[in-house]
């Protein structure tokens, strides 16, 4: 738990960024422990409070921004604390070999370090509904403990006797390099509700797929099961679980590192690389009927940003699925490892990670920049610019045509039986999405606290609100229609509304 230091007075808080990242928050670190080898636990709260910068579940992750003398790095790591709101964020970074990022997380953020912060996200969390009957299985390697300690300290807060049946099976290096270690032995020492299993290759007792299995038990096949660890071996569990009839519901994953042979260390989250084409491409979105340039080599999120786009994101390296946006033409590559099968399918792409090969549309680009306005019309898979506009021409043509009928049919009366007017063309959310347009969410993250599109109010109709006192009806103004030569407009009566004004 967080050591409740003062922050140092001979410690300045150090600049933030230039520019503010997009949908980031700034933080400030208040507390500093070295916990283990190589390991650092950092503790962040809202500058000049003492607070969580924003509510969060135990097992999920932020995105931070840390702004080095180069540019601007982003990285994403698990919140190890238990969910209370009242203490700071706590944050533990292992630094790895040849790791820019955590190298300098490890070296530079010091107390008062001044930072940007996405707000918590990820679905690495607790079952809820959770009981004695329940069993949990929770596999970590290394540093991927992080998330599943703190989903062991909300456990650990529960009244007694009412934490479900856990187990951890851990695998470390070494006795001293065992993250948490101290806390780990020290909560539950009776083994009323968890019992540990610890892996150390160091004495040549290796974390295994059939090691976890043996020791798992009868309980093994009805067990909400959580990994966080190498890839291969969530890969290779996820297929002896779904020969149990484990249903995928139940299997929790996190992915923090890539093994490439025998003791190799690699980035705090697996990084899908990809040399791109070499050349220069185009990028059409088709919910403004924009076409940008993209520069060689230059990633889908990277274009967009620099044409003004803000489209979300998180990690930047392809690790948590915040940035997915959906290809409707052409190819970009690679997808992205976070994504589902069905996501592939339908056209999803991680943006920070994916390049354009050649030409390529985009259903959407995120927010557009300011003036940019949306011009998709749901249902359609790729118009081009000058189609996208007629069809919306010939649509507010329609609307505008409804409005003047109803100025033309404009009395004094309402009778009872008539509805609400509609107007179909508010069916659209505030920022224009449609349907099927890439801001839905991804699989693996819908956090808690993110901001969602209002629906936009209804058109304000040429009826008289009920309630209004009755006045002599007046025959409509007329309006030319389009072709025929302009009347000279009869003075309007003072108790009839007109067909654009509220009454």
């Amino acid at each position: 738990m967080w050591p409740n230091q003062p922050m140092r007075s001979d410690q300045p808080s150090r600049a933030l960024p230039v520019a503010s990242p997009t949908n980031m928050v700034p933080v400030q670190v208040v507390a500093r422990d070295e916990i283990a080898p190589d390991t650092v636990s950092v503790f962040i709260v809202l500058p000049g409070t003492r607070q969580a910068p924003a509510p969060y579940l135990p097992g999920q992750f932020v995105t931070l921004a840390l702004p080095t003398k180069r540019e601007t790095l982003y990285r994403s790591y698990s919140l190890c604390g238990d969910g209370s709101p009242d203490r700071p964020w706590e944050l533990t970074i292992k630094r790895m070999e040849r790791g820019a990022v955590s190298t300098y997380f490890y070296e530079e953020v010091d107390v008062g370090t001044l930072l940007y912060a996405s707000l918590p996200r990820g679905t690495f969390t607790l079952p809820t509904n959770l009981s004695p009957e329940t069993t949990l299985i929770m596999i970590a390697m290394g540093s991927g403990i992080t998330p599943i300690m703190g989903m062991l300290r909300a456990l650990a807060n529960m009244p007694p006797g009412s934490q479900p049946a856990t187990q951890l099976h851990y695998a470390s290096r070494s006795p001293e390099e065992i993250i948490f270690g101290d806390e780990l032995y020290d909560m539950d020492p009776d083994q009323f509700w968890l019992r540990q299993r610890h892996y150390l290759s160091s004495d040549g007792n290796r974390m295994t797929v059939d090691a976890i299995l043996s020791r798992a038990g009868s309980r093994a096949a009805k067990a909400h099961w959580y990994v966080c660890g190498a890839d291969s071996l969530k890969r290779d569990l996820q297929k002896q679980l779904t020969r149990m009839k484990v249903p995928d519901s139940q299997i929790h994953s996190e992915i923090f590192a890539t093994q490439s042979g025998p003791g190799a260390r690699g980035p705090a989250y697996r990084i899908t690389r990809h040399a791109g084409t070499g050349q220069p491409g185009s990028l059409r979105i088709i919910e403004t009927a924009a076409v940008l340039d993209v520069q060689p080599n230059e990633t889908l999120l990277t274009a967009l940003e620099r044409h003004g786009y803000k489209p979300d994101f998180s990690c930047r390296v392809g690790a948590c699925g915040t940035c997915k946006l959906r290809v409707v033409e052409g190819q970009a590559e690679p997808a992205g490892d976070m994504l589902s099968e069905a996501e592939r399918s339908a056209g999803y792409v991680l943006s920070c990670i994916a390049r354009p090969i050649g030409e390529v549309a985009l259903a959407s680009g995120g927010r557009p920049p300011a003036g940019v306005q949306r011009v998709a019309i749901p249902g359609l898979s790729g118009p081009s610019r000058a189609g996208a506009i007629t069809l919306t021409r010939f649509a507010s043509i329609l609307g505008l045509s409804a409005l003047v009928f109803g100025a033309w049919q404009l009395t004094n009366h309402r009778p009872d039986s008539w509805g609400p007017q509609v107007d179909t063309a508010s069916s659209q959310s505030e920022d224009g999405s449609t349907p099927d347009a890439s801001n839905t969410e991804p699989t693996s993250t819908t956090p808690p606290g993110q901001p969602t599109s209002t629906p936009r109010s209804a058109q304000p109709t040429a009826t008289l609100r009920p309630g209004q006192p009755t006045a002599t009806p007046a025959p409509p103004t007329p309006t030319a229609k389009p072709g025929q030569p302009t009347a000279t407009p009869a003075p309007k009566p003072t108790a009839t509304c007109a067909p654009s004004k509220k009454c």
